[in-house]
Formats: structure tokens, sequence, C-alpha cells
């Protein structure tokens, strides 16, 4: 019996560490950044600017992270992360209907290596989005909203670009803005099947000044964003960020923001390092008619 039961035991052993490379080898999505939605003012946080006719916005972000392994001796899943990431959103009263996609320029680490020469067609992740201003004036000191957001795999899981699967995310958000003192917020639920769940939430705050006399303005601030995985210590990412934006309304009714980031950054192996981010978006409506709130 106590053969019979120490070949068992083996057998489980056996099959675990057959199991552990391959899990190794198909990897998942060990950093990541999303941008938020086109015309939404933030890096990450979204102002629930929405009001009016039939519109959109556009969005280029182009971002680098330089990681640190969490562990003397050890090599980070990603030194070297430079992305690109494009989207577009449509606007109608309250409502946004989004749609953001991306692409790895160039990435080093201890994972596989990438660089948009040798991987063109590489598209991160693509997600769909809806958000809604439930609550509260468009230019008022409190907006009350919520979104969701569905990520489609497109990356491979052995590249750490992807979760291989269907992932889902839910929030709340606020912002407001009080006099030159504008802010946003957001908590959430992130359901990821493979590396388990995770409440998701950040905040943002900043200083409007206005520049010149064609109502042109920056915004100075900071930007908090970050993943706690439920159940578990560690496991979480964070980007803590000062950002700026300069928005330069245009005759015709667009908008033309620039936007620029950097700080810390940790992600979800542990590593730590720092990030930076830039970004240009235009947002303009389509027609004219302007629904009531």
């Amino acid at each position: 019996m106590r053969n019979s039961r120490a070949i068992r035991i083996a057998c489980v052993a056996a099959l675990l560490c057959m199991a552990a490379p391959a899990f190794a080898v198909d990897g998942y999505l060990a950093q990541r950044f999303d941008p938020a939605p086109a015309g939404a003012g933030w890096l990450t946080q979204d102002s629930l600017k929405l009001s009016g006719g039939l519109g959109g916005a556009v969005a280029v972000t182009t971002g680098y992270t330089r990681t640190s392994a969490a562990n003397p001796g050890t090599a980070p899943i990603f030194s070297d992360f430079a992305r690109a990431n494009i989207g577009f959103a449509a606007t109608y009263s309250r409502y946004r209907l989004s749609f953001d996609l991306a692409s790895p320029l160039y990435v080093r680490g201890s994972g596989p290596s990438l660089d948009i020469a040798s991987h063109p067609d590489t598209i991160l992740d693509v997600r769909i989005g809806l958000d809604a201003r439930i609550w509260g004036d468009v230019n008022g000191p409190f907006r009350l909203g919520a979104g969701a957001q569905l990520f489609v795999p497109s990356a491979d899981r052995s590249d750490y670009m992807s979760d291989g699967t269907y992932r889902g995310q839910f929030r709340v958000l606020a912002a407001g803005d009080v006099g030159q003192l504008v802010y946003a917020a957001n908590v959430g639920f992130h359901v990821r099947p493979l590396m388990g769940h995770e409440l998701v939430y950040g905040a943002a705050a900043g200083w409007r000044l206005p520049v010149g006399e064609a109502q042109a303005s920056v915004v100075i601030g900071a930007e908090y964003n970050a993943a706690q995985q439920v159940g578990a210590v560690a496991h979480a990412m964070t980007d803590a960020l000062l950002t700026g934006r300069l928005e330069l309304p245009k005759k015709n009714g667009q908008l033309l923001r620039l936007k620029i980031g950097g700080g810390l950054n940790a992600d979800i192996a542990g590593g730590l390092g720092w990030r930076a981010v830039v970004g240009v978006e235009i947002v303009g409506l389509a027609t004219a008619d302007t629904p009531a709130d």
C-alpha cells in the first residue's frame, strides 16, 4: 500500500513539473498600459465631458517603460517596452462608444524580443468600451458615470502580450470642475480568468491655467492608476504619473489636445521602473444638434 501511494504521489509530481514549463511558455499579459478612451481628457482617467449631438474623437498615444526585476540577479520579462495606441470614439449626448488597439514598437527582456520591423502585424488585445455620464452637469463640480470594457484577445500568449482569453472591466467613474481645479477618479472590477480577477482604481487631479486669449488652457497635475489582484497582497500593478496637457480650441468646434506624462511604474510580476507617455487627440462635433441633458 505504501509503495502504491508513493508511486501515485511521484506521478502527480511529475505531471506538475511537466505542466509548469508549458505555462511559462504560454505566458500572459505581463505589462499593460490602458490609456483613457479618445476624448476623455486625461491620460488614464475620464473627465466625463460627454454632451451635445453626434461627435467623435481620435487619439494616438505612445509610451516607453523601463523596468528592473523584483529580485536581484533575475531579469524582468520586459526590461524595455515601447508601444503605440490608436483610439477612436463616437459620442452622442451622455454616451461614448470607444475602440482602442495597440502595437508593440520595441520589446526587450527575458521574454521574447519584438520590434515593429520583425513583427509589424502584432496587435495587442483590442479594447471596446461603452461609457456614460449618469448624473451631474457637464461643467459642474461633480459628475458621476459608469463604463464597461471588453478586451478581445489578439496577440500571442507565447510573446507575453496577451492572456489569450476574453476579459471584461466594469467601472464607476467620477469627475468634476471646481474653479480651476479639475479631477477624476474611478473604481471597478477586472474579470481576468487566467491570472486572477482584479480590483482596479485610480484618480487624477490638476490645475487649469488659461493661455493667451483664444480660450486655450494648460492642465498640470498628477494621475494614479492601479490594479490589485483579488485575494493576493502581491501581484499589483501601479502607475504614478506627473502629467500635463495643452488644449487648443479650433474655430470649427474641434479641440486639439496634446498630453505628456512620466513617473513610476510597477508591473504585475513585481518589477519596478518608470514610464513616459505622450499623446495627441482631436475632439470634434459632427452635428450641431444638442440633445438636452
